[in-house]
């Protein structure tokens, strides 16, 4: 019997190793966007940890995003997790809830900007939901992004 491709196993032992310092019942959830990384990150979080959770941030910027959100969200339940669509700007808590243009302290133009209402959406429902841990996926092309966004 042969087990599963390498690039899963891979995703795995790095999901098992991110959850490795949790209890076994701590609840946790993926932030998926619905591109390959995320996603590839929900299947390993269910199957690593059944009755984990999916949260998707819809940022509302673009016509569609709405339906972009919701079928991240059907995917992640064909998984077998619960997911909930979550709408930018109206996080509240501790990362105020801005949004990408409500003038909060995110700067680094919009990128930024969404890259701060999408993290404040996350801590809200983290918080709401008693979650231990968000776990984030991102290839290494959005690793390189992020440094040279960094670095403008």
């Amino acid at each position: 019997m042969t087990g599963p491709p390498a690039a899963t196993a891979a995703v795995r032992v790095a999901v098992r190793r991110c959850l490795a310092d949790l209890p076994g019942d701590a609840p946790v959830a993926a932030a998926v966007s619905g591109g390959t990384d995320s996603l590839a990150l929900a299947a390993a979080l269910a199957f690593l940890r059944p009755g984990a959770a999916a949260l998707v941030v819809d940022h509302g910027l673009q016509a569609g995003s709405a339906d972009v959100a919701t079928r991240a969200a059907e995917q992640c339940r064909s998984l077998g997790l619960t997911a909930q669509v979550l709408p930018a700007g109206e996080a509240g808590g501790k990362g105020g809830g801005e949004g990408v243009d409500g003038g909060g302290e995110a700067g680094g133009g919009p990128e930024a900007q969404a890259r701060a209402a999408r993290y404040a959406a996350l801590d809200a429902a983290a918080d709401a939901h008693g979650l231990a841990a968000v776990l984030l996926g991102h290839t290494l092309d959005d690793q390189a992004e992020t440094v040279l966004l960094g670095l403008a």
